[in-house]
């Protein structure tokens, strides 16, 4: 009897559910299901503890994800190269001198920081060019599709090359066979694949001309060829050695009266952190010469037409960059040390089911507020993150000999400091701020060179901490935020607080096989749940058939008085 009642099924009237009909209480007039229910009250305990040491995880988890959400936007918006009007990185971002031309058609030019402020004059006399060998007219004149065999050029084609760009001396024998479909395109494409884009063949369709040049200008720059089966004489090229030409310009720069000839082997050349990009000769009656270059020469100012190059100082700019960073900046560490040092309130844990069912959405959500203060307190990678920081401004930017990179220092004390300091207030954490206005409007004004220098220089280095010591401030904080949140475009990845937070290594049945990640740890507490959740199963089930067994034998023990106090009667 007792085994057959003790396999009876459990209903869904027990404390601890279930989808079966269960029928008790009816021989002893106990409520079976509130007994039950107060039995397995350890059991359910155990659950909701687990339950809500996995909700304090999870919460934690969230608040890992929302300070990783606002370290990347810091990322993104001043330490992403595309993003070029931001990017704290790049030389162009500490360049408070712009630059422009009386005639860009003529000259265009480029102030970088070191560039002098005021009105430039350039003439020009000669563009440079390239090492070229240029044919006469040829008489087909169909463009680039003209057949060789039209020019009487077919079968095997070598071209023996000899060339120089620029200093970058280099040989090669050019091979083609011209069949009768060959076109001049196709000798093009072969000069130019075969030599690595060192030399380059061109057609002109207007002139009907033939031509061979390096990639390079300049006097350094040479080319020789010779060929087989008479090719360039049919291609109209006599002369098979070529070299090219330097520019020759006069530049009269601020302050100075006379102009000055200079010699450069390209048409874009920068000169005192000027950067002119010339395309054409504006002069041809000054004496400007190769023989005259590093002297001052006589200006016809009137039969010649000198391009202005006007410079000028803005540091608008800059200073709204930089100011623009340190309140992104100190939002973002502000936002950390209100975690870290966020105190706890230990009344408020988070909310059981049964809690919630007796209690408004308005309430849960103030009490689950007031439970997640102080997730966060004295977190140890948060602090190591804010640690970083704060060193990454403090600590001096050296070279590999010790020195410092540059005359700018950051700080506030001395005629050289930059006039932005970190706080000393240990609750502000690294905050920034400019302590002294003048100072770094100072800097920004006259050294924008060395304010690039402190904050962007790189370092080579494969020793961790000369790689930091010789790294710039921006460039340092660059490489503390990939440690932390990874580089920019990557979501999953090993940055300290990305894998912390997101990453799971532990998909072990026991678990505990993991690193201790936030989602190894979720996942542990919920094979812990659902452990705790079978074993009250199990225990409902057990107290359920005890019962069960109680009624059977109090039925039992009913039906025999019965029949006594029949025989009695």
């Amino acid at each position: 009897m007792a085994d057959s009642t003790s396999s009876m099924p459990v209903g869904a009237t027990g404390a601890g559910g279930g989808n079966m009909l269960r029928i008790t209480g009816l021989n002893t007039g106990l409520d079976i299901d509130a007994m039950v229910k107060k039995m397995l009250t350890a059991d359910q305990t155990k659950i909701d503890q687990a339950k809500q040491q996995q909700q304090l995880i999870q919460w934690r988890q969230e608040a890992y994800q929302s300070i990783i959400k606002d370290v990347k936007d810091l990322q993104s918006t001043y330490f992403d190269i595309t993003n070029s009007t931001s990017y704290l990185l790049s030389s162009n971002s500490y360049n408070n001198m712009t630059a422009s031309s009386s005639d860009a058609t003529t000259v265009s030019g480029k102030a970088s920081a070191t560039a002098t402020a005021g009105n430039y004059k350039i003439l020009i006399k000669q563009l440079a060019s390239a090492a070229n060998l240029t044919g006469s007219q040829i008489s087909a004149q169909s463009g680039s599709a003209t057949k060789l065999s039209d020019l009487g050029i077919s079968g095997n084609i070598s071209l023996a090359l000899d060339y120089n760009n620029g200093g970058t001396a280099g040989s090669k024998t050019v091979t083609f066979t011209a069949t009768d479909s060959s076109t001049i395109q196709d000798l093009e494409d072969a000069i130019k694949n075969q030599t690595g884009g060192a030399v380059t063949a061109k057609f002109n369709e207007l002139t009907g001309q033939f031509s061979i040049q390096t990639s390079t200008t300049g006097s350094s720059s040479t080319i020789s060829v010779t060929d087989n089966n008479g090719v360039l004489s049919k291609l109209g090229i006599t002369d098979k050695t070529g070299t090219g030409n330097d520019a020759l310009v006069a530049i009269k720069e601020p302050g100075s009266s006379s102009y000055i000839v200079s010699r450069q082997s390209s048409n874009n050349f920068t000169v005192n952190g000027v950067t002119y990009s010339i395309s054409d000769v504006n002069s041809t009656n000054s004496d400007i010469s190769k023989d005259k270059v590093g002297q001052s020469v006589v200006v016809d100012a009137v039969a010649d037409s000198p391009v202005s190059i006007s410079v000028t100082q803005d540091t608008s700019k800059v200073h709204d960059l930089i100011t623009n960073f340190i309140d992104k900046y100190n939002n973002l560490v502000g936002e950390i040390q209100d975690k870290l040092s966020e105190k706890k309130d230990y009344d408020y844990a988070p909310l059981t089911d049964a809690q919630k069912e007796e209690m408004s959405d308005t309430d849960i959500t103030n009490w689950e507020n007031k439970a997640k203060e102080g997730i966060l307190r004295n977190d140890d990678n948060l602090q190591q993150l804010l640690d970083n920081l704060t060193s990454a401004f403090n600590t001096p930017v050296v070279d590999s000999s010790g020195k410092s990179v540059s005359t700018i220092y950051f700080g506030s004390i001395g005629d050289n400091a930059l006039g932005i300091d970190t706080s000393d207030d240990y609750s502000e954490g690294a905050k920034l701020s400019i302590t002294d206005e003048q100072k770094f409007t100072d800097a920004l004004n006259n050294h924008a060179d060395e304010i690039m220098k402190l904050f962007t220089t790189t370092s080579d280095s494969t020793d961790a901490t000369d790689k930091f010591n010789q790294s710039g401030i921006f460039q340092r904080i660059s490489d503390i935020i990939d440690k932390n949140v990874g580089v920019i475009g990557t979501t999953l990845n090993s940055g300290t607080l990305t894998k912390y937070a997101n990453l799971q290594d532990d998909y072990s049945v026991t678990g505990g096989s993991g690193t201790g990640t936030l989602p190894d740890q979720i996942y542990q507490q919920q094979l812990l749940i659902n452990t705790l959740t079978d074993r009250m199963n199990d225990d409902q089930t057990k107290y359920y058939n005890q019962f069960t067994q109680l009624e059977v034998a109090m039925e039992q023990l009913n039906a025999q008085q019965s029949t006594l106090s029949l025989y009695l009667g």
